[in-house]
């Protein structure tokens, strides 16, 4: 029976060889991999995992398509709920949402979801895989503030709609979370930029360094640029301090400051590339997450 297949582990670096670099961890599945991993869905008639989706994937379907070898039907199911399968495939909670209510969990193991959604991901990206459908346009412009997770759904989605999308970045470089807050052996900066530039073929622009309330505010957007709606996804990337004696020395970071300086100033490229970041002998991290 399909739930007695264990499930497919998948490849990673070696711990020995990934402490020495910063390149992806895991390699993710062949497509030999992904079809026996795709062939434990159970099909369930009443899905839970898809209940426990935040955008509700179609996930039996795309993984009976994949498991059939229709990799591009499976790339559209997941496109109708999804703009970023490669990144979400990588980085989303999986444990506690999709994975976490797939039946075969609560003896065993649960279907590898995220895994399949990021080989699904990837595959549409290295094969240009068809771009997804736009309505006509409809006349009416939005403009996105931030262009974050949330910022880059809310334009792509808004896009496919036919309206005329323009997402604007406080930052000088376009991804928010996902390119200043993620290490890049979590989530290769590359693959970020090739997600982005899906969106951009839909239709919408972005426009860095412009800070909202300062560069342009709403009012602005609204009475003299024609924006009809504006969409505010600036995050809630604050940190938060304990407000202890010495928090503010030389040397000392939050989470924040830290992993900005090892993304957006390439921290991650050493030796290549040196940083105004220095870390001791010795190191006190304040904080599990």
């Amino acid at each position: 029976m399909a739930n007695k297949i264990p499930r497919v582990p998948v490849r990673e670096q070696d711990p020995q060889i990934r402490a020495t670099n910063f390149e992806e961890v895991c390699y993710g599945y062949d497509l030999d991999e992904a079809r026996l991993e795709a062939s434990r869905c159970l099909h369930c008639r009443n899905p839970r995992c898809v209940a426990a989706c935040p955008v509700s994937i179609r996930i039996p379907d795309f993984i009976g398509a994949l498991h059939t070898g229709e990799l591009q039907q499976a790339a559209d199911i997941i496109s109708g709920d999804s703009s970023l399968p490669s990144i979400c495939g990588r980085v989303c909670p999986q444990e506690s949402q999709c994975e976490g209510s797939c039946i075969l969990g609560i003896k065993g193991e649960p279907v590898a979801i995220g895994k399949l959604e990021r080989f699904i991901g990837d595959w549409k990206l290295e094969h240009g895989a068809a771009a997804a459908q736009t309505a006509p346009r409809n006349g009416y412009k939005v403009a996105v503030i931030g262009s974050g997770p949330a910022g880059l759904a809310c334009a792509s989605d808004l896009a496919k709609m036919g309206y005329g999308v323009k997402i604007f970045e406080a930052l000088h470089k376009v991804g928010g979370v996902l390119v200043y807050g993620i290490p890049e052996f979590r989530l290769p900066k590359k693959l970020v930029r090739q997600e982005i530039s899906k969106i951009e073929a839909l239709g919408a622009t972005i426009d860095c360094n412009v800070v909202a309330g300062r560069s342009i505010d709403i009012k602005e957007l609204m009475e003299d640029m024609g924006y009809s709606a504006v969409f505010i996804g600036s995050g809630a990337g604050l940190p938060t301090f304990m407000k202890l004696p010495g928090e503010n020395l030389n040397e000392v970071y939050s989470a924040n400051e830290f992993l900005t300086r090892v993304n957006l100033m390439g921290a991650y490229k050493y030796p290549e590339v040196d940083t105004p970041i220095r870390i001791g002998n010795k190191v006190a991290v304040v904080g599990g997450g």
